[in-house]
């Protein structure tokens, strides 16, 4: 059952289970705290879990300005602060990772864990195509017919203010985050992601330098879903 506070004046959700130290779990763009229902009831047997909503997402309220990794993750802390959460392992998904990497740079995490998660640059032609395109089409039709062309679909399916929040996400390269990461860490990806593929993840193992990689097959971006078992395992052998 979701709860909800108020945190900088801004509306917001979260699920709270179980007892005990604390887990944090930070979903990713286009997603919300449910995503993580069955990993947190798993969890929650014998840890505190906490899933939280971010600003514009699962219900909270939008922030009024576009905010970059570094607002939502002092949100993030705040949040912590409300809910007087310390030292937890963290747990982050694509955008969560984002927030996640800075998080550790601001607070003390006893652990990291990382699944699909973005924050380096890897240039595409099709990223670049579309920045050219976005710099010199003006508003109308033609701005339009660039952003269904080349626009992803996260992009398009946000509203006009998340889409400015996403302009700044995306452009953001938290390698020197990366490699700040001192705690160990654990990095879970799906062989089969797109979205975040494993040469990032590769990337993130040769950064984090008390991390360890798994790849799981048969799974995507999501392989806490995909394949809810073996990540479980995974997860459980390193927290504990």
């Amino acid at each position: 059952m979701h709860k909800q506070l108020v945190i900088d004046g801004l509306l917001s959700s979260y699920i709270e289970m179980g007892e005990g130290r604390a887990i944090l779990l930070l979903h990713g763009w286009g997603s919300n705290a449910n995503v993580f229902n069955d990993l947190q009831k798993v969890l929650s047997k014998s840890f505190k879990v906490f899933a939280p909503n971010f600003p514009g997402f699962g219900g909270s309220d939008e922030p009024q300005t576009a905010w970059s990794c570094h607002e939502y993750a002092g949100w993030v802390e705040a949040f912590m602060q409300k809910l007087h959460i310390e030292n937890p392992i963290v747990l982050g998904h694509s955008f969560g990772g984002r927030i996640a990497l800075i998080l550790n740079d601001r607070i003390q995490l006893s652990r990291l864990i990382l699944t699909g998660s973005a924050g380096l640059i890897f240039k595409k032609k099709k990223t670049v195509i579309f920045k050219v395109l976005h710099r010199f089409l003006k508003k109308g039709i033609l701005r339009k017919v660039g952003i269904r062309l080349f626009g992803s679909p996260d992009y398009k399916n946000a509203t006009p203010q998340m889409r400015e929040v996403l302009k700044k996400v995306i452009a953001e390269d938290l390698e020197s985050y990366a490699r700040k990461v001192t705690i160990p860490t654990l990095l879970v990806w799906g062989k089969n992601d797109t979205e975040t593929p494993v040469a990032m993840g590769r990337k993130f193992n040769e950064l984090i330098m008390p991390s360890q990689l798994e790849v799981l097959n048969n799974c995507g971006h999501y392989c806490f879903l995909d394949d809810k078992n073996a990540f479980l395992d995974l997860v459980n052998t390193f927290i504990r």
